[in-house]
């Protein structure tokens, strides 16, 4: 699902991109990628823009915490466990030779996220198939001392890059933990004698 997630993102932002410099024929502007390969360089192709997830938390503010009936047998019900819902924190990292045009590819991403901060189903058609209704990106601005933490724990030099939080990823297996047997019939007992002591 996350990387359903992502690949709808970096196919949004790639189009974007490509409407505003007049040329779609670049599939490959954004790069869904990991910050560096196993010999530790940077795997960020270079003059590209790469999409890597930076964290995921779990968005608690929405939490079900009972298990949702799912269907209603005549004779049973099935329960599943409630959907999750996350939030993940994207880095773009704009990886360019010449440092204005990596400063360019930023503001693009900037202006596509700052003119669709929401992607629904009746404006990005690609969510139509997935548990997630809405996806909504806030600019995640990160103090100094926090970004040279993250480029650190990378393991790479500061690169031009831009967080955003996205809002609202759905994880919804519907997988049965259990299955209970439906209330048919509820006998009650009638004229009990009062007890005294």
């Amino acid at each position: 699902m996350i990387e359903k997630i992502l690949e709808l993102i970096r196919t949004e932002i790639n189009d974007y991109i490509g409407r505003k410099l007049g040329d779609t024929s670049v599939p490959n502007r954004v790069v869904l990628t990991s910050f560096v390969d196993d010999n530790g360089r940077v795997a960020i192709p270079a003059d590209t823009i790469g999409l890597s997830l930076l964290n995921i938390e779990e968005e608690k503010t929405f939490k079900e915490a009972a298990m949702i009936r799912t269907s209603k047998a005549e004779s049973s019900s099935s329960f599943v466990n409630p959907p999750v819902s996350l939030n993940l924190q994207i880095m773009f990292t704009a990886y360019f030779n010449n440092y204005a045009e990596s400063l360019k590819q930023l503001s693009l991403i900037l202006a596509c996220l700052q003119t669709k901060p929401v992607f629904e189903r009746n404006n990005t058609p690609a969510l139509v198939g997935l548990d997630t209704p809405k996806l909504i990106f806030e600019l995640n601005t990160l103090p100094l001392e926090q970004q040279h933490y993250i480029w650190s724990m990378i393991g790479l030099r500061y690169l031009p890059s831009v967080v955003y939080r996205v809002r609202m990823l759905t994880i919804f297996e519907r997988d049965v933990i259990s299955e209970v047997a439906n209330v048919r019939e509820i006998t009650t007992i009638s004229n009990l004698k009062e007890v005294r002591d």
